[in-house]
């Protein structure tokens, strides 16, 4: 398990790294650019640290070199939570869907389609392919309906709210939903309830603290995306805790 943790997170640094060339395209409207990160003043590379670029050593912004050590963190985190290595893959293409839109959602408070729409069918498929080798249909037909039904319930809520969700948000639900539901339906639970939590609380401490106001918009999809990464986590432990 902790051979796998230290590849994953190995992994994890060269995926983040990719992450930031693609995150830094999309803030900067330009095409997609899924390795070589790019300068944000003068277009040249950046150097492996990510701080600086090579030609002028222009700084780059504090979230840059950021990137590929939380995707690192992140993906021994799934390496030490995932009940079988068959389906880690798939667990890691979803950890580094979940670090990209957590940063171009905080960018542009969008969650965009090129990112989510391909994250989405890597990920579940590699996680069908991994669960059928693994001899559990059954999580599969669970995942599926933790999808359903997170989407179901963040559609109606993005309805309600007339605004106040995106459908962006909406469509990262089925996402959450199939990886959190392969794991369990607590999964689903502490997932959905968790987002919704961690955001009331940030919510309340940047209005506290002036931060913000109440006309300010506050992206959602960071808060469903840290929940979700808790959920796969920390799920059962949450779940046992709860219905003691």
């Amino acid at each position: 398990m902790w051979v796998a943790a230290f590849l994953s997170a190995t992994v994890g640094i060269v995926a983040g790294r990719s992450i930031a060339s693609e995150v830094s395209a999309h803030r900067r409207e330009r095409p997609d650019r899924w390795w070589n990160p790019e300068c944000d003043v003068c277009d040249g590379p950046l150097s492996i640290s990510l701080i600086v670029c090579r030609p002028q050593s222009h700084r780059q912004r504090w979230v840059t070199p950021l990137i590929p050590v939380v995707t690192a963190v992140v993906f021994a985190t799934m390496a030490v939570s995932v009940p079988t290595l068959w389906i880690l893959p798939a667990f890691l293409v979803f950890a580094g869907a979940m670090v990209a839109l957590t940063v171009t959602d905080l960018d542009t408070q969008l969650i965009p389609n090129r990112i989510l729409g391909p994250a989405t069918l890597v990920a579940v498929g590699l996680l069908v392919i991994g669960g059928l080798i693994a001899g559990e249909p059954f999580a599969i037909l669970r995942a599926a309906g933790g999808g359903v039904a997170y989407f179901a319930v963040m559609f109606v809520l993005a309805l309600l709210a007339r605004g106040g969700l995106g459908f962006g948000d909406v469509k990262l639900a089925f996402l959450i939903g199939v990886f959190t539901g392969y794991l369990g339906w607590g999964h689903v639970i502490v997932a959905g309830i968790g987002g919704f939590l961690i955001g009331g609380l940030v919510a309340i401490f940047l209005l506290v603290t002036r931060l913000s106001t109440r006309k300010d918009a506050i992206p959602f999809g960071p808060f469903m995306t840290l929940a979700a990464i808790i959920a796969v986590a920390f799920g059962e432990a949450i779940t046992q805790w709860y219905l003691r």
